[in-house]
């Protein structure tokens, strides 16, 4: 498969390595997204790039000299016993501007903790030759390096890259897909580039799903458990919350309730998976996420969210090769979770975005309850649970809101969507006295026209962020 995307990201890191002054590059985010390939289209062939494995301090140490001989005959010649030397040796033999990458640096702070405050001396020194790159898949360990202020690195970097997933339409152009067909692929690997080469390899996608998932022999069966070994030794809490958010447990309580949990205890790793980007907060239109007590948590990864949808649930089949069973379990769901991914499609077509004749500000859902009044009275007699698809303020215009309906089906009557979609708007407390632009956002064509804006899958992945 062709490089997909990250234009932005190898400007930028051309610009940095070509610049007069030495630059020190910060390079995160979770495995796969292709970190390593990012930096290996960019740097040159007179560049170093080390990736350091699990072993002693020692033979790392060993193993970066020997990398580095691979370019300059005899550096590896000496014993260098820490990494001072090693890299203070680099810095008076290097070509002036060359670029060192320091691949999977949290391995190497694992084994010698002294690392970064080595690091940071030879950043202040105002000596450096050479451009540095530490680069790794440990989101926490590495935002640490950045974000902590207590750390011997934190201020010193001239570019931080957390790398994220590429979005669905850059796999569009690199595929060839349909509009459908890429956002259905999308509901299961994400943006994450190693997956969606590896889904290449096979004519379908439920043959892609079959064996490189649902296989106990697939290179992604078990692919979560890999992903929170880079993050933790004890990897439980995060998978037992994955878990529960897998079968619906969306509140707070509900989540430690699952996982049998007081909420105290559920606390910093609901954080840490969250700062992650493996799940987010969702809260409804208009609420401040400060002040709501309406707040959900949802796993904000498509390749996670259909695994611990279809595949953590069922594992015990999967260890008896009941692959069928499963496979008939995604298949009676698939429409479904797909629908939740595109109305999160649609909610993103619509952020920042100007359309029909507005740039509307955030796009979210909303849910609550609507008070039912009878005629002649003023007080309400009861109350109505409320859901909708997307809700969007228009930026400068707090009189103006956009409503949409998102429907992942077979074609349907686009006037009756609209009637029912009016009906519920005016019984939300949002929308009274407001303007409503009303929006339907639909897999196929309907089977009648509708007095409102529709939006179909080729326009909400045109209309996606860059």
């Amino acid at each position: 498969m062709e490089f997909v995307d990250r234009g932005k990201e190898q400007k930028r890191l051309k610009r940095a390595f070509e610049s007069e002054t030495k630059k020190f590059v910060v390079i995160y985010g979770r495995r796969r997204l292709g970190k390593s390939t990012l930096l290996k289209r960019v740097i040159t062939d007179e560049d170093v790039y080390f990736e350091a494995g699990r072993q002693e301090t020692q033979v790392q140490i060993s193993l970066l000299a020997g990398t580095i001989a691979n370019l300059y005959s005899g550096f590896d010649m000496p014993l260098y016993p820490t990494w001072e030397s090693v890299l203070t040796a680099f810095n008076k033999v290097c070509r002036e501007n060359t670029v060192l990458v320091l691949d999977e640096f949290p391995y190497m702070v694992e084994k010698d903790s002294s690392l970064p405050s080595v690091l940071q001396h030879i950043l202040d020194s105002g000596e450096l030759r050479y451009n540095l790159v530490i680069c790794g898949s440990s989101q926490r360990m590495m935002q640490h390096f950045v974000l902590d202020s207590t750390d011997p690195l934190y201020g010193r970097a001239h570019e931080k890259m957390n790398l994220r997933p590429i979005r669905p339409q850059h796999w569009q152009e690199a595929i060839h897909l349909d509009a459908v067909s890429t956002i259905e692929e999308y509901s299961v690997w994400g943006g994450v580039p190693r997956y969606w080469t590896l889904r290449e390899e096979y004519p379908s996608l439920r043959e892609a799903i079959n064996e490189l998932i649902l296989d106990e022999h697939g290179i992604l069966y078990g692919e979560p458990s890999a992903l929170f070994i880079d993050e933790a030794n004890d990897i439980a809490p995060f998978q037992s919350i994955m878990t529960a958010l897998g079968h619906g447990n969306t509140r707070y309580s509900a989540v430690a309730s699952a996982i049998g949990k007081k909420t105290t205890e559920i606390s910093k790793p609901l954080n840490a998976l969250t700062e992650m980007s493996y799940i987010s907060k969702e809260i409804p239109f208009g609420e401040s996420e400060e002040k709501t007590k309406k707040t959900l948590y949802v796993i904000d990864d498509n390749f996670m969210a259909f695994y611990y949808t279809f595949i953590e649930p069922h594992r015990s089949m999967l260890a008896l090769g009941r692959t069928s069973f499963v496979m008939q379990k995604i298949g009676s769901g698939f429409p479904a979770f797909v629908g939740n991914v595109w109305e999160r499609l649609c909610q993103t077509a619509v952020s920042g975005n100007e359309l029909f004749g507005h740039t509307w500000g955030m796009a979210r859902r909303w849910w609550g309850k609507a008070s039912v009044y009878e005629d002649g009275r003023k007080t309400p007699v009861g109350y109505e649970d409320l859901e909708f698809d997307v809700v969007a303020e228009a930026i400068g215009d707090k009189n103006t809101i956009l409503v949409g309906e998102c429907k992942w089906k077979s074609a349907d009557f686009a006037d009756r969507l609209l009637a029912k979609l009016k009906a519920k708007t005016e019984k939300a407390p949002f929308s009274q006295g407001k303007n409503i632009v009303y929006v339907l956002f639909l897999k196929e064509h309907p089977l009648s026209e509708a007095d409102c804006c529709i939006l179909y899958p080729d326009d909400v992945l045109k209309y996606q962020p860059e």
